[in-house]
């Protein structure tokens, strides 16, 4: 409890906001910045109608708004000659070190090192320290985040029923419930006509496939990604890992879902493909397939472009005005219901979309195999899926 006298409680005040403020702005606090702050919260105190606590908690809120909370500042280090090119005082490299390689402010053995001025010599011993503590996986979540787009996945609106072709089925079932009267009552009753148990029957197996694609599972995807570039960071793997190798990270339910046996448990861990996978690097990993589909469908047209975008670094130009929709073009095919190759080869006539669909077209058919929820297919209505294409620089493929 805070004192009753008025210069016990100034103290007390002075002692809570200087160690706030050291942790706020990652760096001691100068005697004239911490006496305005104290003079505030006592100002606050003497309130007839505010509590002690009020006082600290209105400074605290003047230090979180402050710029040296809200924004990294760096000093140089005093008395040397190299002033074109200053080393920055010990404190500006705790943060460096800190922002870098754990995405949050120094802890305590970086910030005392940093008051004692001994940081920049005890240098290899905290980056070893650094590196093995869990917080350095943050800054690869954090990457990948942006990069590939993994905090997408667990928020990505897909129909899994619509995605495995069984939206119409559902829907027909549903309708055929409604008309029957029976959709008040999920199990079976005595009177009830055969076929509409065969459809209760039906609709319980579709809900289970609905109910697969959970947030676990997503979860899970995101995992696999992120846990994927951090091993290939910090084991000094091939960068060409990331687009092609036979292991990835896995647990029992992601497995079940990509269709590989032999795993099991919670945990995602590396695993070794089987020979002839489908899976291997990062373009047949869940979260860019997911997050690069449709809420019905896959996009070979954004999966196309992400790969230009962020894999490649070579981005499209945007798309021309008063280009038309593909749902526009899909409507020209009426005959069958088509497949979004031939959707995309009758878009592609327009001049209009020609020369940027030549672009990025090829790199997502390629990937059509993999429907919008990651899983491996061989037919797309009732046909078999083609992967084969050309690359705009006039490289021909068979298959991804």
């Amino acid at each position: 409890p805070a004192a009753e006298d008025e210069a016990g409680r100034t103290e007390y005040t002075r002692e809570l906001l200087s160690r706030f403020a050291f942790r706020a702005f990652r760096r001691p606090i100068d005697a004239p910045t911490l006496e305005r702050l104290v003079a505030l919260a006592r100002e606050v105190d003497r309130s007839p109608d505010r509590s002690f606590e009020q006082s600290i908690a209105q400074a605290i809120t003047a230090i979180l708004a402050s710029p040296r909370f809200l924004f990294r500042f760096e000093d140089s280090l005093t008395g040397r000659d190299d002033s074109r090119y200053p080393l920055i005082d010990e404190f500006a490299l705790a943060n460096r070190l800190s922002y870098f390689l754990w995405s949050t402010m120094p802890d305590d053995a970086l910030l005392d090192l940093a008051e004692r001025g001994e940081l920049r010599a005890n240098l290899d011993g905290q980056l070893r320290r650094m590196l093995v503590d869990g917080r350095s996986d943050r800054p690869i979540g954090n990457f990948v985040g942006q990069w590939l787009q993994t905090r997408d996945v667990e928020g990505a609106s897909i129909d899994p029923l619509a995605a495995l072709g069984h939206r119409k089925e559902y829907d027909e079932l549903r309708e055929l419930f409604f008309r029957s009267g029976r959709f008040r009552s999920r199990e079976p009753q005595p009177d009830e006509p055969p076929e509409i148990t065969r459809a209760r029957d039906r609709m319980r197996d579709l809900r289970a496939i609905r109910e697969l694609w959970n947030q676990d599972l997503r979860r899970d995807m995101r995992r696999e990604t992120e846990q994927f570039v951090g091993y290939v960071i910090k084991e000094n793997r091939p960068l060409t890992d990331l687009l092609d190798c036979d292991y990835s990270f896995l647990n029992e339910r992601l497995a079940k879902h990509y269709g590989i046996d032999g795993v099991t448990g919670d945990e995602l861990r590396r695993v070794d493909l089987p020979d002839g996978s489908h899976r291997g690097g990062l373009l047949t990993q869940g979260t860019f397939l997911v997050v690069t589909s449709n809420p019905s469908r896959t996009s070979p047209v954004k999966r196309g472009l992400f790969i230009l975008d962020n894999i490649l670094g070579t981005p499209a130009p945007p798309a021309p005005g008063a280009v038309p929709e593909l749902e526009q073009t899909q409507e020209q095919i009426a005959d069958q219901e088509p497949t979004l190759r031939e959707v995309l080869e009758l878009h592609r006539r327009e001049p209009l979309c020609k020369s940027c669909h030549e672009r990025f077209d090829p790199l997502g058919l390629a990937l059509e195999n993999f429907n919008a929820l990651a899983m491996w297919r061989e037919t797309e209505a009732g046909r078999p899926i083609d992967p084969s294409g050309q690359l705009i620089t006039g490289e021909a493929f068979s298959s991804l």
